[in-house]
């Protein structure tokens, strides 16, 4: 995934001379609640990809006691290249995350009324904790790596990117509980489950050039 090989990348760069389990160290405190998390197998084989495709290279393997050797890395002028390349395109470009109740919530219809709004008013607590615990991190945590005097430092670009997060899950959140609540009050109906006659109906819909054309029309406009 080009996600794990740009921050494994990044850090033998920022690092470096660095082994994986500093590497490891490192990705482990930038986890936030709700954020799948890079899994040390998958570190570790970028850094093994990353070596042989020649964008990073062994400075020294060592052995400490019976722990298994650690093989320090650093950055080559082809990792550098790669690394600006990718970095500058991964931040200019804007596409559309894969969001599983997003996909999820296409099927809606097939829930009761009642199962929807319980969903959607647990998904938006489970959200409001997610901000709350981002909230906690950022008060304990400082900015300034010469002051911490005992706090974690996390830097300013990170604290900015969990305040991103943060207040996307807040939209997020406030979206579930209204619509909950045009649930509740019958101003949003997402039912019944089609029956044999209204698929037939949507089926004859969808073969419709004017159907087409509309959603065409719609996934232009998005992707301008």
């Amino acid at each position: 995934m080009w996600s794990t090989r740009l921050l494994v990348l990044g850090l033998v760069r920022w690092l470096g001379p660095v082994h994986g389990y500093l590497v490891r160290r490192e990705l482990d405190s930038w986890r936030l609640p709700g954020v799948s998390e890079i899994g040390a197998g998958s570190i570790y084989h970028a850094l093994k990809r990353l070596a042989l495709d020649g964008s990073i290279e062994v400075v020294d393997t060592e052995s400490v006691d019976a722990r298994p050797a650690r093989t320090t890395y650093r950055v080559t002028a082809k990792g550098e290249t790669e690394f600006q390349r990718t970095l500058r395109e991964k931040l200019w470009e804007v596409s559309a995350s894969e969001d599983p109740f997003h996909t999820a919530w296409t099927f809606a219809q097939v829930l009761s009324p009642a199962e929807n709004v319980a969903m959607l008013r647990r998904r938006a607590e489970t959200l409001y904790e997610r901000v709350e615990l981002v909230t906690q991190v950022l008060a304990a945590t400082t900015s300034d790596f010469k002051e911490a005097n005992g706090e974690a430092f996390v830097p300013a670009h990170a604290r900015a990117m969990m305040r991103r997060q943060a207040d996307l899950w807040a939209v997020d959140a406030e979206w579930c509980e209204q619509t909950a609540e045009r649930i509740e009050s019958g101003d949003l109906e997402l039912g019944p489950d089609l029956d044999a006659e209204q698929a037939g109906y949507w089926r004859e819909a969808i073969k419709s050039d004017r159907f087409v054309e509309q959603v065409a029309s719609w996934c232009e406009g998005i992707g301008k």
